[in-house]
């Protein structure tokens, strides 16, 4: 599974709840046609910003979900979207370990330290991505800004200064 997040802001003049029930439109009209590969997707409320999680389940299916968000009855939400963010970056993630809780509420961002193989780094944060509600996401193709994972829990965990953790705090809309 793949997962394209886009992080996006409400341009500084927009009504936040405008904006959200924007958002929930799109959504809405996407998953009714829930285009080829095209999983489900989830938006959260991240500090004063916004994170889109568009789940597919392959690479392939992103040409679907790109033509799909701005075409037909979408078009029109996805334009007002547009219109009322002043900024958005995007990133693919795909998933490495666990399977993702849409109520977690929780992302910490981190790196992995400088000298340690990807087995090693997976076998330390086993602990958490054999339990239910958590999962590890991993950066693809160095598709998008650091860090390069995040893990995805219903609570804040403490992980190793040396990874660089970022906590966040999400709210599903």
């Amino acid at each position: 599974m793949l997962a394209y997040v886009f992080a996006h802001q409400p341009a500084p003049e927009t009504d936040r709840n405008g904006y959200e029930e924007v958002l929930r439109h799109f959504h809405a009209a996407l998953a009714e046609l829930h285009p080829h590969g095209f999983l489900r997707s989830l938006t959260y409320r991240i500090g004063t910003g916004y994170s889109d999680w568009y789940l597919v389940e392959d690479s392939s299916a992103l040409d679907h979900l790109n033509v799909a968000a701005v075409s037909g009855g979408r078009a029109s939400a996805h334009d007002a979207a547009a219109r009322m963010a002043a900024e958005g970056v995007g990133k693919l993630l795909s998933l490495a370990a666990g399977e993702l809780d849409a109520a977690s509420a929780v992302e910490v961002r981190f790196s992995k330290p400088p000298g340690m193989g990807y087995g090693e780094l997976y076998a330390a944060l086993e602990r958490w991505t054999r339990e239910p509600r958590i999962s590890l996401w991993r950066r693809m193709m160095v598709l998008g800004p650091p860090p390069e994972f995040c893990l995805v829990l219903p609570a804040a965990v403490e992980l190793p200064a040396e990874m660089h953790p970022e906590t966040v705090s999400r709210t599903r809309i």
